[in-house]
């Protein structure tokens, strides 16, 4: 039994044993001695009597009564492969719950040697398994081997180190059937981030010891090696101003971070709004977002860029810009807007029965062909006016035809075909390809055809003409013909962490970008949306404010960001002028979907709109009428916070947009893996820290 009360006896300084009292006892010399101090942590942590149990102890709190608590630690084998930020949160934040991180860093050159050794036992398995033929220990050691060659490089470059670490918690209730209750509620919730904890059974004393603020481990054999980076992510980075669990760090308010969850369950939906005037930092914090969510496990990035002024960024990423403009050679990009792709649906989530099932949707795909139609119409007739219900019925017609002769139905399978090719060899080959979709000039073809000219005549005139100007060899023929990707990019539009679609070769006046703008956005819901329900993606529609005038383009938006929660997306809609969405009923309506809209410096015009949409203070409304470059007024959900940007002096190369202010030219071929390790170095640390 440990007690903490004061006994007479002759010692000269206080000490501390795990096998004794803690013993603050002075003698009468050393008392005279003594200054008018205030308490030490010491004196502050006395109680009236600890017993040690097995398993468990009991604390005195006061003369009637008592407390119970439980040891434990985090076992060695039992940490995550991978961690994010704030990964032991649900530790520093338990109810009634001490926990203490012990940190001993390894000197770099033996931390070079160690790893150097694990090198040379990896080898020596790969070599063992290879002559028993053992594939499954083959690549479970060669993908180790390589995680400690990567580790290895990057403390000889400075860029990490290694820690030997030890977590241990104590857990405290008012009786012996609560603490238990507990202590299966804290393993649950250590267990979503695949932590495995162990009582220090027959180890209590040394275990809550180690748990006090007294700066040594007392539990042996509870530590094991740490990389720079999973440390740092272990440490509570949350903010006292927007309290999100998990997220990543999306600006400074003083010296402490704000961290921002685009998904956080508070969050009703997870369209975000960006609003500011040209200059204010709206593309830096939109960048900042784009680098630093996949921290929060955001893992695709779909960008509709029309200045452009993500290409660097997506580049370094590894990401694919994909230019799209008008060309009648034949030898640009091209997105077939009548494309069509499985949907699939996540059935029983978070069960053992969870599943994903795939279908064709082709009665919403004709809904979005017609759209494309109205937005033809809208944009070029004289009064701007839509389709007629001639107009619309004769297009559902052809539309639903054109599926049906290609034989597609709810079936996923219906939308690919088998295409036999033979060598040079004369070897028979068979591959899965995406059958050729209807396109604009085939619909072009039945609008013209005689029996629809003897059918309706002057009724499909304007029609006609209109639909004519969007085939191949005319003004905007952009999208006349199947879609073909050209670029640099080698891998899939699948494995692409980023995907940017640069339309800034398109006019900025008339329809041209608007109208690419809608395509991109269907063709970019129903290619990479609803193709991965559980994927957490992002997708960035920049100067959204081209798009307003149309009012089917708007609905649009409305569906997507109503729709997104469903498909773990977050709509990004970044654009000037507030007051240009205010005006307008439909794009109202966009705006109000979003429980996250971030404010940067706005026109004397936009200010009392968004204090009266908002009910904002006169106070906020010149907070944004003043601010400074990249600071923000974010409202997420009931929450507001302020924040001023900071990217990291590595980001800022990739992030800045200001033409006077630009490095040196970047280079195009740099490698994903060293911009991820920069964006996750440290990047989420206050510099001064750093």
């Amino acid at each position: 039994m440990l007690k903490l009360w004061n006994k007479k006896k002759k010692v000269k300084e206080p000490s501390l044993n795990i096998d004794n009292s803690i013993n603050l006892d002075k003698t009468n010399s050393e008392k005279e001695d003594r200054p008018l101090d205030s308490p030490t942590i010491v004196d502050n942590m006395l109680n009236d009597g600890i017993h040690f149990e097995k398993d468990y102890f009991m604390m005195k709190t006061g003369l009637g009564s008592t407390k119970y608590g439980r040891s434990f630690f985090v076992k060695p084998s039992g940490y995550p492969r991978t961690v994010r930020i704030g990964w032991l949160e649900s530790l520093f934040t338990g109810d009634d719950l001490d926990c203490s991180v012990h940190i001993d860093p390894i000197d770099k050159n033996s931390a070079i040697k160690k790893l150097q050794d694990k090198i040379d036992e990896f080898d020596t398995v790969i070599y063992s398994a290879s002559g028993r033929g053992d594939q499954a220990k083959i690549d479970d050691s060669v993908q180790k081997r390589e995680d400690s060659k990567f580790l290895q490089r990057q403390i000889k470059n400075n860029q990490n180190g290694l820690y030997y670490v030890s977590i241990q918690a104590s857990v405290y209730a008012n009786s012996l059937d609560e603490l238990n209750a507990k202590c299966v509620e804290v393993e649950n919730a250590v267990a979503g981030e695949s932590i495995e904890i162990l009582s220090a059974f027959g180890r209590q004393r040394e275990s809550w010891l180690s748990t006090l603020p007294l700066g040594k481990n007392h539990l042996s054999k509870s530590d094991r090696n740490l990389d720079q980076l999973s440390l740092t992510a272990m440490f509570p980075h949350s903010s006292s101003k927007l309290n999100h669990t998990g997220g990543f760090p999306i600006g400074l308010f003083g010296r402490d971070y704000v961290f921002y969850n685009n998904f956080d369950k508070s969050l009703v939906n997870y369209s975000v709004g960006v609003f500011g005037v040209s200059g204010s930092g709206k593309s830096v914090l939109v960048k900042q977002m784009i680098g630093r969510g996949y921290m929060d496990g955001i893992m695709k990035n779909v960008i509709i860029d029309v200045e452009p002024e993500y290409t660097e960024l997506t580049q370094a990423l590894g990401g694919v810009v994909i230019p799209i403009y008008h060309s009648k050679t034949n030898d640009n990009s091209r997105i077939n807007p009548f494309d069509i792709y499985p949907e699939r649906n996540l059935l029983y989530k978070g069960t053992e029965f969870e599943r994903i099932t795939e279908s064709i949707n082709v009665n919403e795909k004709i809904k979005e062909n017609l759209e494309f139609f109205r937005v033809m119409k809208e944009s070029l007739s004289v009064d701007g006016h839509g389709l007629t219900p001639i107009e619309l019925g004769v297009l559902n017609d052809i539309i639903e035809q054109s599926y049906l002769q290609r034989g597609i139905t709810e079936d996923p399978e219906s939308i690919y075909e088998q295409v036999e090719s033979v060598d040079s060899q004369g070897n028979i080959d068979f591959r899965r390809a995406y059958i050729e979709m209807p396109t604009i000039s085939e619909y072009y073809q039945e609008l013209v055809s005689e029996k629809m000219q003897t059918e309706y005549g002057e009724e499909l005139k304007e029609l006609k003409n209109i639909v004519r100007l969007f085939t191949h060899d005319k003004a905007f023929g952009m999208f006349d013909g199947q879609t073909k990707i050209v670029s640099e990019y080698s891998g899939s539009l699948d494995e692409a962490p980023v995907v940017t679609f640069d339309i800034s070769k398109l006019s900025s006046n008339g329809i041209e970008r608007p109208l690419a703008q809608h395509v991109l956005m269907t063709w970019i819901w129903n290619r990479f949306i609803i193709a991965d329900p559980k994927m957490k993606k992002r997708m960035i529609v920049d100067e959204a404010w081209m798009m307003i005038k149309y009012s089917s383009m708007m609905e649009w938006l409305k569906v997507i960001s109503a729709r997104g929660r469903k498909w773990n997306v977050s709509l990004t809609l970044v654009s000037q002028r507030y007051e240009m969405f205010e005006r307008n009923e439909s794009a109202r309506d966009v705006v109000a979907q979003f429980d996250t809209v971030c404010f940067l410096r706005q026109s004397d015009q936009d200010i009392e709109p968004i204090i009266r949409t908002f009910r904002l203070s006169e106070e906020v409304g010149s907070l944004i009428r003043s601010a400074a470059t990249g600071q923000v007024l974010m409202k997420a959900g009931k929450q507001i916070v302020t924040f001023q940007t900071q990217p990291t002096p590595r980001e800022w190369k990739y992030l800045n947009t200001n033409q006077n202010t630009m490095p040196e030219k970047l280079k195009k071929d740099i490698p994903r893996e060293k911009m991820i390790q920069f964006l996750e170095d440290k990047s989420h640390i206050p510099e001064e820290v750093a």
